[in-house]
């Protein structure tokens, strides 16, 4: 059976969610398609780890909209389904039902999956990306005494938050030297870590783990330790979903390789989200980002662009976690400095500050825990205008300094 519309949109997470809003703003009567993996209309995806995990947030607070949201003339939704392919050339997608879809323009927003390790036993293991994996983590979590989470990445740490919160003893097993360590380093790692173990996690760090036993009941790590668990999370990354592009003649390298308006090699084919990879203007390199709000920017921009706008990728793309009482953002480049500057509170017992990192002279990036509003609007806005700091050190670390008078060309 095969189905028409101007707009084919592919996935429902953030980036495919937002896509659809806009379309719906800007071409009301346009007929649009969504089709999704999910068994479920678009929710979000953060409160998984934390609030919805523990319990403090209800399930139908998840989703963006309600059923009578989606029940419009120009709208079809398709859930439970995939595109297995994309025939470019007769613009036509083919489900994995046999059904096809004939479209005008199409948005590939098909996110990312959890990295598996392949190690023996893997099957006893849960992973965390959809509201399913979500429920049947709560389920473990209800029952358990003892997890081990592998991973101490922000889905890994985060998950850790929630447990111990849960009264559940969690142990996070981590490859790397330090935790968090793509986008921080080993001193302001340390001093995050420290708090998380005051608020009893366990971490084991420079470890792996070999195989999991006894249909998940013990995990044995890569040096021979043998740890009992009731649960195994494993939390080490996301593999972005690309197989309708690699199928379809779609070029990919680390993602779907996209222009700076977000379409494809194909014509009238974008891609947007967790799976786009983008040229970065701001640290002058392509790459793919893993942030909510770049999901949501790119699937609007995304949008924009396929009924004729011509605007190009220009954003900041800044990163959140809530873990116990720490509210984290960061934005930039935070690894690739000449200096430093830390603003505010440096200490395990309440963190508060921000560390600022500079290189020739301008503010490329930052790590903010537990900072106003103003501070990180003020800061994005340093990196955008790409704002010459230099021999301003003192006022970069004075709070009561106003880092907005920085933008004003008078300063």
């Amino acid at each position: 059976m095969e189905k028409k519309c101007n707009y084919l949109i592919i996935g429902s997470g953030i980036a495919g969610y937002n896509a659809l809003k806009e379309l719906l703003n800007v071409k009301p009567e346009s007929k649009i398609i969504m089709v999704s993996s999910d068994n479920y209309y678009p929710y979000d995806r953060p409160p998984l780890s934390k609030d919805y995990l523990r319990g403090k947030m209800d399930r139908e607070m998840l989703f963006f909209e309600s059923e009578d949201f989606y029940k419009r003339d120009n709208l079809e939704v398709i859930l439970g389904k995939s595109v297995e392919k994309i025939d470019t050339k007769n613009k036509e997608a083919i489900l994995n039902d046999n059904n096809v879809i004939k479209f005008e323009k199409a948005l590939i927003a098909t996110g990312g999956r959890p990295r598996r390790l392949n190690i023996p036993g893997e099957e006893h293991a849960l992973y965390l990306r959809s509201l399913d994996d979500a429920d049947k983590l709560k389920a473990y979590a209800s029952k358990s005494k003892n997890a081990v989470i592998v991973g101490a990445g922000f889905i890994g740490v985060e998950v850790a938050s929630s447990l111990t919160t849960l009264g559940v003893k969690t142990t996070v097993i981590e490859v790397k030297p330090y935790i968090w360590s793509t986008f921080v380093d080993e001193k302001i790692s340390k001093l995050i870590q420290e708090y998380l173990e005051k608020k009893g996690i366990k971490f084991i760090l420079n470890e792996s783990i070999k195989e999991i036993q006894r249909q998940g009941k013990l995990v044995v790590t890569a040096s021979g330790n043998n740890i009992e668990t009731d649960m195994v999370l494993i939390a080490v990354g996301i593999t972005p979903n690309v197989e309708i592009a690699q199928r379809s003649g779609i070029e990919v390298n680390n993602g779907i390789v996209v222009n700076e308006h977000l379409e494809t090699n194909v014509k009238d084919i974008f891609a947007a989200g967790d799976v786009a990879n983008i040229y970065d203007p701001y640290e002058g390199k392509r790459k793919r980002i893993e942030h909510w709000n770049n999901a949501e920017y790119t699937g609007k921009l995304a949008a924009r662009n396929m009924i004729g706008k011509n605007e190009s990728y220009n954003f900041v793309s800044t990163v959140w976690s809530d873990i116990f009482d720490l509210h984290i953002e960061s934005a930039g480049e935070t690894m690739n400095y000449d200096e430093y500057v830390i603003r505010g509170s440096f200490t395990s017992d309440k963190p508060k500050f921000s560390v600022i990192y500079i290189k020739d002279g301008v503010i490329k990036g930052y790590l903010a825990i537990n900072r106003n509003v103003k501070e990180i609007a003020s800061l994005n806005k340093l990196i955008q205008k790409r704002v010459d700091v230099s021999g301003k050190r003192e006022q970069l670390a004075d709070e009561s300094f106003d880092l907005q008078k920085l933008l004003s060309n008078g300063f």
